[in-house]
């Protein structure tokens, strides 16, 4: 039976849970009132259901597959074909496990160090023991083309971390995170709190735009750099790159092509293009024969659209500043030139430098 959790606000996204071996919804309670308590939707589907129902209300909202053992595996193979904003792979199998537990102590141990799930999982009837020794499907052979956050226990015994770890380092659009003495269960293990502190993060970068950077040592320097009054942030600069590269191609094109030919981190593309596309500037198409193109002719894309995408406004003023009309008409002149300019315009000035 499926289950949901709505937040008491205006959802901020939509997550949906697809659990593994052994499990059912009511189990991701714990989960699901975490998130639903920081803004976000999310449903635990009965996997009897079609992937076209799991997401029923998300309207514009950012859409965020989570999968879990096998549930990791299945929500794989449907990001490839369904159309979401982010994947979150959690304890994915990708090898064989040396040896499946001996029995209800040992599968207990195996899969959540949690006191609290521990004995969630003793008494509850409609749990499935001995499912952790069955076999598990092959994993996809690639990634889908949005950002993909791995997490994973570093004791985990049903499904070991180095496989995960090598697939995260091999993929730019991954983030990989491994949780020291984390077993197999890391959603409704002792670490959950971090797990779920980490997925609201990975589902504020995605419907937010929210990036955390990494630490940066200080320097002994007392000089403090600012920002220049027009400042041109490396958001906007690497949303109008690709975008003249699709419309100069002419074509449908993956990230990882764009990424090469433009020069852009493609972990930063990725998080762009679901932008662009939330925002009706390109359209995409999952599968092997997928990819991205803009929705609408090249000449019709202003830079004050692209701006207004990724940043959400063209000027900005910091909070104690003066409504000074000439703030106003400085916003209306920016806006004005960026109204004019078109990623055709680009497209046609790119072709001629070359």
């Amino acid at each position: 039976m499926t289950r949901s959790w709505v937040p008491e606000t205006a959802s901020r996204g939509h997550v949906v849970v697809l659990h593994g071996r052994g499990e059912h919804p009511g189990l991701y309670e714990r989960f699901g009132r975490r998130l639903a308590v920081d803004g976000y939707t999310v449903v635990v589907p009965d996997l009897g259901t079609a992937p076209a129902d799991w997401f029923d209300g998300a309207g514009d909202t950012a859409r965020i597959l989570v999968g879990t053992d096998t549930g990791a595996l299945r929500a794989w193979e449907t990001a490839l074909e369904t159309e979401v904003d982010g994947l979150v792979l959690a304890g994915t199998p990708l090898a064989a496990a040396p040896g499946a537990p001996a029995g209800r102590e040992d599968e207990i141990a195996a899969r959540t160090s949690c006191p609290i799930h521990r004995e969630r999982l003793s008494a509850d009837p409609d749990f499935h023991w001995g499912e952790l020794d069955a076999g598990t499907a092959e994993p996809p052979q690639r990634l889908p083309d949005v950002p993909v956050l791995l997490l994973h226990g570093d004791a985990d015994a049903i499904a070991p971390v180095d496989p995960v770890t090598r697939l995260g380092a091999a993929h730019p659009q991954a983030s990989t995170a491994v949780f020291k003495d984390g077993v197999h269960d890391v959603l409704n293990d002792k670490v959950h709190r971090s797990v779920a502190a980490r997925i609201v993060l990975f589902c504020e970068e995605i419907a937010k735009g929210a990036v955390v950077l990494p630490e940066v040592a200080a320097t002994r320097s007392t000089r403090v750099r600012r920002a220049a009054p027009v400042h041109i942030s490396a958001r906007v600069d690497y949303s109008v790159r690709a975008l003249v590269e699709l419309a100069s191609s002419g074509r449908q094109q993956t990230c990882e092509s764009m990424a090469r030919t433009q020069g852009i981190p493609l972990n930063s593309l990725v998080n762009l293009m679901v932008e662009l596309r939330r925002g009706g500037l390109v359209h995409s198409q999952r599968g092997c024969e997928g990819g991205y193109w803009p929705a609408r002719d090249a000449a019709e894309i202003t830079l004050a659209d692209v701006v207004r995408v990724v940043e959400g406004a063209v000027t900005s003023r910091h909070d104690d500043a003066e409504r000074d009309a000439v703030w106003t008409r400085l916003g209306g002149a920016v806006a004005d030139f960026l109204e004019r300019i078109t990623i055709a315009d680009l497209a046609a000035e790119q072709r001629a430098a070359a």
